[in-house]
């Protein structure tokens, strides 16, 4: 320690020679044995690291931006503010930095200074004496792959300003280079402890501006990293304002930027490993001076010259600063870090795991250290991108030559392995280059064909899904390894293997075989011939150890993340039409999966069942039958299922009941009628040679059965479907499941909580016992109610009716419910079977008054509410068809007895009338004679024609005798018409009686009640009064306001690149193409001004937008609150959408930052599920899951799991439907929207319905209001007069015909049509 300590105070106030750094690095390497040698080595970096943290990088380790956040996040929380301690935790590295500066001035953080300052002396002979030395070399390639696995130097630029330089050492942020990345192993040869390595310097970059001088230390060989000629060209004449982390490439090595680097001492090479020709980190090697391909001589020109190196360096860098200063602490942490040779050499394997699990934390650090740069502390706006960042692949030479050493170092390869893991699951600021990734995947392709299981497990273990989302190139290649990696991790017995991280990966990859279709499974050894190749290959293998685990897994969460993964695979080969044979094999499993005793996992097989509900189309087009084979798989699960839950003490037995019958609605609402009414065929129906009922039939029985008990079971009429008629070729329902160790669920109870336990407890057992036959009854209400026309013409937003008692009502002048509705002589209201409130009410005919003489002048309204929701009918008394409408069988109307029209009953023309001037009586006399001669006289003459004279009479005495007769018609006529009008003349005529109608208020709902049957006394203990008060008012008006659905609030944001806090996130007004479209996707847009569906909040006046995301089935309702729709133009606005998003349970995170997304930067105590979408390159979106810990599993995404553009939206969706469920069934006694209507229905039943005698209650329907007066003078009710036929005044004549108050809603009618007494119901 004492030697450690002075020899680093030493370099902070002298010049310390390279001579005498070589000697320090073979003392202390030739002791690496002594354990103690490494503890302190250890607890020094620590210190230099902290110094590092706070010089160069301007961040506290004890008082880090995240950490201080989280405090004041906590201190809110605890309601004492977020005041923070100016003096916190700086003891370790402040102390450390004060025992060695040699000035107090020079200990500011990021205190830079440039050795490029105007005036200052030798700048352009240092650059140009690298310059031409870097040309002499140029065509020297080697140094594409040289490497310097731990080189550390500084550039320093003008402004003030540090600039990275992107040559291969990745020391401290200025270079930023990976020092330790692998390289070409082709290569390797010059990077041996005697030869020099070369310089390149990239063509085209020499009259680069603002130019700098670097000060390079680090040791004698470059990782390859990554090739930067593209950013180079777009940043060239410029300084770059985001300098990427792990810069350093092979191909532009050191003078890309054009800047001069000057060399501390040659104290370090590298040495060639012979087994993986990987280059390892430093050995003691005096004679490695040439690293920069300079001659001694330069190089002590360059180190030594007061001119190039003035006071604006510190000593160690060849100036005259003391103390600490960015460049000192980059250069010491990284010599120290080397100082102990290559510790590959390392003889004791204790000592070698003891270094590399150092390695690691050290590593974390430095992870640490990144992700609290350019961190928003105030999170109002977005710090600029770091210009320094750690170098987080140095140490990747050490661990790729690590990973090949024999088993005796077994725990340092472990190490190794997990770092290389935890280095490369990073989002990387800078992808590594190609001759990076050839020795990374190369060590990984060793790791994961290892045949050593504890080498599996590491890989596994730490390396998630996240790097197959990184995108590096060629990293499909690795595809195969990791599955059969993960197939043998599961495939053992080892407690400690991580199982649900073998399934992760496994599940994660589902989708790939169709994007990417020629994946290769190579062999354990890497011959070009044993490759294969191929997608079917793949995917075919890949299934085959899913549906495996997803039977087998012995590991609850492992088992849930395989059915969770087979459900996503199946939406994927739906979606791309494959049609894959095993599509078939993964349905049995998870149908099977339903009767699993563990119920979280039956739960999830479960939620994809409710997944599939939405491709049912694409799983008709891949066979027939099998979207109704769902239905009959959830309807003999219920039955069997049914009766152990009906008796089980388990509140999650009963709950999952309930899931399946919700699944089942489901299920139904989405299926054709026509495939309900398909017959089902069962191999005890064919036996017993009866007529086959259709699935709806059998739907319908289980459900009775959960009302009623399953001691229906025993009725032949009630026979259910089991699971054995199930059973065919396609489908096993015995399929064998192997046991999970079931996890115990935490417990999360507050003090309060734990107060009130007994008393929650006793509620939900009470409530549990009901919860079966309760969902039961409100699925068949929905059943009857919307099966077959769902949606309505007016919108999937529209379900139930928004009509009250005060719409069309004539006798009240509100336009909400109010009590004076209840004074209204024409409505009552009613209880039936003591589940139902029914609402009759009479009101005046739609249309003029004698458009329909064969209806009534009143309509009647029934209102029904019930469990499921609010229905509202209107009806008509009839007696005919309706005007327009045709009779049965085409018949004319008018001959119907139903056509009341008054013009039937007018004088009909006179069919035989003829022409004026004929004889009419001459014709028929005429032609009676011709066609029947027997009534002829015997004179035979015609009988028009007259007859003879009588005999014995002369013609004089026949004239006489006519002009008597006439004369007496003349005097009887005249007689006649001067006593017309006399009333003794006249005989009375039967005249057609005038039609009544009937004046009563409730006339016609009386009517109906009576045709209904609902009067008589066999009713009485089922129909009842409710008693109008204020009291059933105010509940009427609560019930009127709860949901008829399960609805749902979503957050959702959009996070643009460098967006580090909540002002710039939520000032997004827009989002990238491929975010619109995912929204677009979740559901579709509506008008909030006139939306009539559940709003979440949002408001109506354009505040919150004008339009949102809504998707709504007959069960659910989900609105998106989307950032990008919100206004942002004030203050104010943003305080509205944060309040709406940050109350949201549920949060969509879509983000397109190169870091990953915190939590925190959207401040709320809620979010209790945050799913973050990351787009990938290959049009594919890595899927992070983050979740409060009492939260339960919830799916189909899991976390890690990576899915493509096409199933993107629905599983997002579907995963917030279920992440929402999961966070409510967390709420003590949270009751379900059926649950609470049945609550407030028992309230209201049990607290106003009326007992009272038969005459009472027939009083009350024959006049509901009969105080009420319509002249106001308190007379006796119009509607007792009218039905006792007093005669009306004329104000009580008219009053009924008064216009319709406007209704304010829309409303869904439909009609009660009565012919002949008989009642019809009918749409309308």
């Amino acid at each position: 320690m004492t030697l450690m300590v002075a020899w680093i105070r030493a370099n902070l106030c002298v010049y310390i020679s390279r001579e005498l750094w070589d000697d320090f690095l073979g003392v202390l390497s030739s002791l690496t044995e002594w354990e103690e040698l490494i503890n302190e080595w250890a607890n020094i970096m620590d210190s230099l690291t902290a110094v590092l943290a706070r010089t160069v990088y301007g961040v506290e380790m004890t008082n880090l931006p995240l950490d201080k956040l989280s405090e004041q996040k906590e201190k809110k929380q605890r309601g004492k503010g977020c005041v923070l301690d100016p003096q916190k935790g700086t003891t370790v590295g402040r102390s450390f930095s004060l025992s060695w500066r040699s000035h107090p001035d020079v200990t500011e953080p990021m205190r830079f200074r440039s050795a490029t300052t105007s005036g200052a002396p030798g700048v352009e002979k240092a650059r140009n004496i690298v310059r031409q030395k870097a040309t002499e070399v140029e065509e020297c390639q080697q140094s594409e792959n040289a490497p310097a696995a731990g080189s550390g130097h500084l550039t320093v630029g003008q402004q003030q300003q540090v600039l990275r330089s992107s040559s291969t050492s990745d020391i401290p942020e200025p270079l930023c280079s990976d020092s330790s990345q692998g390289q070409k192993a082709e290569n390797t040869q010059n990077s041996s402890s005697s030869e020099p390595q070369p310089i390149q310097e990239n063509k085209g970059h020499v009259k680069r501006e603002h130019e700098g001088i670097t000060i390079l230390v680090r040791r004698s060989s470059s990782p390859a990293e990554l090739d930067l000629k593209d950013d180079l060209q777009q940043t060239q004449g410029k300084c770059r304002e985001r300098q990427k982390s792990e810069s350093t490439n092979s191909d532009t090595t050191l003078g890309c930027t054009n800047e001069a680097e000057l060399s501390m001492g040659p104290w370090q090479t590298c040495e060639e490993d012979p087994e993986l020709n990987t280059p390892t980190d430093v050995v003691a090697d005096a004679d490695a001076r040439h690293w920069l391909q300079l001659s001694p001589t330069d190089a002590s020109n360059l180190t030594d010259s007061s001119e190039c190196l003035t006071d604006d360096c510190s000593i160690i860098a060849g100036g005259s600063l003391t103390g600490w200063h960015p460049d000192s602490a980059a250069v010491l942490w990284r010599r120290v870090l080397g100082i102990l040779g290559d510790v590959n050499n390392i003889q004791s394997p204790k000592i070698h795991a003891r270094v590399f699990c150092y390695l690691y934390e050290l590593w974390y650090k430095l992870a640490k250290i990144r992700d609290n740069l350019a961190i928003s502390l105030d999170n109002q706006s977005s710090p600029s991108p770091p210009v320094l960042i750690p170098p987080l692949r140095m140490f990747a030479s050490w661990l790729f030559k690590a990973a090949t050493l024999p088993n005796e170092y077994k725990e340092g390869k472990l190490q190794a392995y997990r770092l290389i893991c935890a280095m490369m699951t990073r989002r990387q600021d800078v992808l590594p280059n190609s001759d990076f990734l050839v020795h990374f995947y190369l060590v990984m392709h060793l790791g994961l064909t290892s045949e050593d299981q504890d080498i599996l497990n590491t890989i596994i273990r730490h390396c998630p899904p996240r790097f197959f989302s990184l995108g590096f190139p060629g990293f499909s290649m690795l595809v195969g390894d990791f599955i059969t990696a993960a197939a043998r991790v599961l495939s053992t017995d080892i407690l400690t293997a991580p199982r649900s991280e073998a399934v992760t990966v496994l599940g994660s990859l589902v989708c790939f075989p169709n994007t990417y279709q020629e994946i290769p499974l190579l062999q354990s050894v890497p011959e070009v011939n044993e490759a294969i190749t191929g997608t079917e290959d793949v995917k075919h293998y890949l299934i085959n150890i899913l549906l495996k685990n997803a039977t087998e897994e012995p590991n609850e969460y492992a088992r849930c993340i395989a059915v969770c993964s087979l459900g996503v695979w199946i939406c994927e080969e739906l979606a791309q039409c494959t049609s894959h044979p095993q599509v078939k094999e993964a349905i049995n499993v998870i149908g099977v999966t339903l009767k699993f005793p563990n119920k979280i996992v039956a739960q999830v097989a479960c939620d994809v069942l409710q997944l599939l509900v939405s491709y049912w189309e694409k799983l008709q087009m891949f066979e027939t039958s099998l979207p109704r084979k769902m239905a009959e798989i959830l309807v003999a699960t219920v039955a069997f299922l049914l009766p152990s839950a009906e008796y089980s003490s388990v509140e999650t037995d009963k709950k999952f009941i309930v899931s399946l019958l919700l699944c089942l609605l489901d299920w139904c609402m989405a299926l054709p009628v026509s495939v309900l009414l398909h017959p089902v065929s069962t191999a005890v129906l064919e036996e017993q040679h009866s007529a086959r009922a259709p699935l709806l039939d059998y739907i319908y029985r289980v459900l009775h059965c959960c009302v009623c008990g399953s001691s229906t079971y025993t009725q032949q009429s009630h026979y259910i479907l089991t699971l054995a008629d199930l059973s065919s070729t396609d489908y096993d329902p015995f399929l064998p499941l192997a046991n999970v160790k079931s996890s115990e669920p935490v417990q999360y109870h507050s003090s309060a909580e734990l107060g009130n336990l007994l008393t929650v407890e006793e509620e939900k057992k009470r409530r549990s016992l009901e919860l079966i036959p309760l969902t039961a009854r409100m699925v068949m209400a929905h059943l009857v109610n919307h099966l077959g026309h769902y949606p309505l013409s007016g919108g999937p937003a529209i379900l139930h009716s928004l009509v009250s008692e005060n719409h069309d009502n004539a006798h009240v002048e509100g336009s909400e419910l109010s009590f004076e509705v209840f004074r209204s002589p024409n409505l009552q209201l009613f209880v039936f079977n003591d589940s139902t409130l029914i609402s009759y009410l009479q009101t005046p005919t739609e249309g003029p008054v004698g458009g329909s003489p064969v209806g009534s002048l009143s309509d009647v309204r029934v209102i029904v509410r019930d469990i499921s929701g609010k229905y509202s009918w209107d009806g008509k008394v009839l007696y005919g068809p309706l005007e327009g409408c045709l009779a049965p069988n085409g018949r004319n109307p008018s001959f119907l007895i139903s056509s009341w029209h008054r013009d039937t009953f007018g004088p009909q023309k006179d069919s035989s009338q003829v022409e004026e001037g004929d004889d009419v009586l001459d014709k028929l006399l005429e032609n009676i004679g011709h066609t029947s001669p027997e009534c002829l006289l015997p004179s035979q003459l015609n009988l028009n024609e007259p007859s003879l004279t009588p005999c014995g009479m002369n013609y004089d005495q026949e004239k006489e005798i006519i002009e008597v007769i006439l004369r007496q018609n003349a005097q009887e006529d005249e007689y006649i018409q001067s006593h017309n009008f006399d009333s003794a003349m006249k005989v009375t005529s039967q005249g057609q009686p005038s039609p009544v109608e009937p004046r009563g208020p409730f006339y016609f709902c009386r009517l109906l009640l009576d045709d209904l049957g609902m009067n008589s006394w066999d009713r009485r203990k089922n129909f009842h009064l409710l008693k109008k008060n204020s009291k059933l008012l105010r509940e009427l008006k609560n019930l009127d306001s709860r949901q008829c659905r399960e609805t749902h609030k979503i957050a959702v944001f959009y996070i643009a690149e460098g967006q580090e806090d909540k002002c710039s996130i939520l000032s997004n007004e827009r989002g990238s193409q491929a975010y619109e479209d995912f929204v677009a996707g979740l559901g579709w847009e509506v008008d909030l001004s006139t939306h009539c569906g559940f709003m979440g909040g949002l408001q109506r006046n354009g505040s919150t937008g004008q339009t949102a995301p809504y998707y709504a089935t007959s069960t659910v309702e989900v609105i998106f609150h989307v950032s990008t729709r919100m206004p942002s133009d004030s203050d104010d606005s943003l305080t509205k959408k944060l309040r709406h998003l940050g109350n949201d349970e549920v949060h969509i995170v879509w983000s397109e930052h190169s870091r990953d997304y915190r939590r925190g930067i959207i401040p709320t105590a809620f979010g209790d599920v945050s799913i973050i979408i990351y787009p990938m390159k290959n049009h594919m979106f890595f899927i992070a899951i983050t979740k409060k810990p009492e939260v339960p599993f919830f799916g189909p995404l899991f976390d890690g799991a990576i899915v493509s553009g096409k199933l993107l939206p629905s599983l997002v969706c579907a995963t917030c439907i279920n992440a929402s469920r999961a966070v409510k069934c967390l709420i003590p006694l949270y009751q379900s929207f059926y649950e609470e209507r049945a609550l407030y229905l028992e309230a209201i039943i049990q607290n106003h319905r009326e007992v009272m005698t038969f005459e009472d209650f027939a009083a009350q329907v024959f006049s509901p209001s009969p105080s009420y007066s319509l002249s106001g003078t308190g007379a006796l009710a119009s509607s007792l007069s009218a039905d006792l036929e007093e005669p009306l005044s004329e104000e009580e004549t008219e009053h009924p015909l008064l216009p319709l108050p406007r209704a304010t809603k829309p409303r869904i009618s439909r009609k009660f049509r009565c012919c002949t007494s008989a009642l019809s119901r009918s749409s309308h």
